[in-house]
């Protein structure tokens, strides 16, 4: 059916299917749609609570957060590594003090202070002790009068004591008289009521313990006649299973003679039973011939034509299960044959299977001979590449270890040679110094100073300090050298660092425990307060009361030399 329509209709139907079509109306809603999502997301910046300001603003609290924490942990770590330096330090130093005191030199120090402190307290102590007797006398001339007037009035207190006593123990014994004679009284009354009591329990016992006999007695016997008829019953019992046993043998022998007697008796009837069957069989054919002799001759005729009948059929029947059986015979013949036959097949390509398996045996057995070989050849050119190798590296480490032995040789001189004349020398004159320190401390203090001079004097002699004897005149010439020389006034020296130790390497070799690759730490002497001084050493019995002011000895310290020819 035709649909008039104008073109406007037309255009405008067929104009959703142009795909070049631009739609001026859905260009500027777009526009317009984004200029106001535009002006949205310029108005939402200015707003604090617009999701990109708090967004914004989260995200610097959480700078600075994180910045504050990072502030704070640099700054614990910084304290906590200056509080680690300076422990360190102070552990240093007071192990430095702790290793000079506990040195033979400090100690005999230590006790020439503690000897002159002695005689300055046993001083004190003796001028102490005369003011604490002239005291005493006092207060025993006083309490000597005290005590003859105390005697007197104890001696008067003694007597009216004693009367008074006398008295009351008197009191006390009569009354201890009458108790006991009530205690005696009651004693008696009660034995007697229990001696009764016991003679009761007695007769009692006597007619519990009789019961009980005459109990044990009726138990016994009453077991014995029960055990008595248990054995009775028993041996009836017994003896009525052996008759039973025996009247069921007898009953079986019964049995098996009726079974015979029986089997006999039913053979003797079937024989005869079967001979009466003979018998009236014979009876009936007589009777059937006889019938057929004096029968008519149709039914003769009927009657052989169908005895023939059943003869031939009986015969083929006969020839059909003799085909039958033949047919039979031959197919099992047959497959007897091919049964036969795929077992020589099967045992044929069994054989070959095994042959070449045995063939493909013999080849991989030479192959892996061949391998084997090739392997052996493989593995001693490469263990003689090994040893080579080995005994290249051996060689190396041998001359490396020889090289490190004489490096460290060499240092181990130095250390024990030079440098440790110049640490006893340097220690010399620290203990010197320290020895010169507590004689002034002592002289300041006025303390005795025989001790602490017989103490320097005993280190000098045994550190031979002092000048030697000269030579005799005709050896100077010979021993230039051998001049005395005085070294109680040697050269200060600073105290020396051990021997750097030898070029680290990778390969084994001896290790003592020692961290010799690490760098020096700071040993920046710490200043020590003087009331730590005695605090720090052992407890010497010379320790004063908090009261008391504390004696504190000098620090220890390295004095300089002012001998100029001592710098040899």
């Amino acid at each position: 059916m035709p649909v008039v329509m104008s073109k406007d209709e037309w255009r405008r139907i067929v104009g959703w299917t142009d795909t070049g079509r631009v739609d001026t109306e859905a260009l500027r809603r777009k526009e317009y749609i984004r200029y106001l999502h535009e002006t949205s997301r310029a108005m939402t910046k200015s707003w604090p609570n617009s999701l990109e300001n708090v967004n914004k603003r989260n995200e610097e609290l959480r700078r600075a957060r994180i910045e504050a924490a990072e502030q704070a942990n640099t700054n614990f770590y910084k304290k906590y590594v200056k509080r680690k330096k300076q422990e360190q330090q102070r552990l240093l130093q007071d192990a430095r003090d702790i290793i000079f005191q506990n040195k033979d030199a400090s100690k005999m120090f230590l006790s020439a202070v503690i000897e002159t402190e002695t005689q300055y307290e046993r001083g004190e102590q003796i001028k102490f002790l005369q003011k604490l007797r002239g005291q005493a006398a006092e207060r025993k001339k006083q309490e000597d009068e005290d005590v003859s007037r105390k005697a007197k009035e104890w001696n008067e207190l003694l007597e009216i004591q004693k009367r008074r006593r006398f008295e009351a123990n008197m009191h006390y014994q009569k009354e201890i008289i009458n108790q006991a004679r009530e205690i005696e009284e009651r004693n008696r009354r009660e034995y007697e009521t229990e001696l009764t009591q016991q003679k009761m329990d007695n007769i009692k016992a006597d007619e519990e313990m009789a019961t009980i006999k005459k109990f044990e007695q009726e138990m016994r016997e009453a077991e014995k006649s029960r055990t008595f008829a248990d054995m009775q019953q028993r041996r009836r019992e017994v003896q009525a299973r052996r008759d039973e046993r025996a009247a069921r043998e007898r009953m079986d022998e019964r049995l098996l003679h009726v079974i015979a007697r029986t089997s006999d008796r039913v053979d003797a009837m079937r024989k005869r039973t079967q001979h009466e069957m003979q018998k009236e069989k014979l009876r009936v054919l007589e009777q059937i011939s006889q019938k057929l002799e004096t029968g008519d001759a149709a039914r003769e005729a009927k009657e052989q034509e169908i005895l023939e009948k059943a003869v031939k059929e009986r015969e083929a029947n006969a020839e059909a299960q003799r085909q039958a059986q033949a047919k039979k015979q031959a197919q099992l013949r047959q497959e007897r044959v091919e049964t036969h036959k795929a077992h020589l097949q099967d045992e044929e390509r069994r054989l070959h299977e095994m042959h070449t398996m045995r063939q493909w045996e013999l080849i991989n057995r030479f192959k892996n001979v061949e391998i084997y070989e090739d392997y052996t050849e493989k593995q001693r050119l490469e263990k003689e590449h090994k040893t080579k190798e080995y005994r290249e590296e051996l060689l190396r480490l041998w001359r490396e270890r020889e090289e490190r032995e004489a490096r460290e040789k060499q240092a181990w001189q130095r250390w024990h040679g030079e440098l440790a004349e110049q640490r006893e020398r340097h220690a010399v004159s620290r203990e010197l110094a320290h020895g010169a320190a507590l004689l002034q401390h002592a002289q300041r203090h006025g303390r005795p100073l025989h001790a602490l001079r017989r103490a320097i004097d005993r280190y000098c002699k045994q550190q031979r300090l002092y000048a030697l004897p000269e030579l005799p005149r005709s050896l100077q010439a010979h021993f230039p050298q051998n001049a005395p020389r005085d070294r109680a006034h040697c050269a200060r020296t600073p105290p020396l660092d051990e021997p750097a130790p030898a070029a680290p390497h990778t390969l084994a070799c001896k290790r003592d425990g020692m961290n010799h690759n690490a760098e020096n730490s700071d040993t920046t002497s710490v200043e020590v307060p003087e009331e730590d001084y005695k605090r720090q050493g052992p407890a010497n019995g010379l320790q004063r009361k908090s009261a008391q002011k504390d004696e504190v000895l000098p620090p220890i310290t390295v004095a300089p030399c002012g001998n100029p020819g001592c710098g040899k």
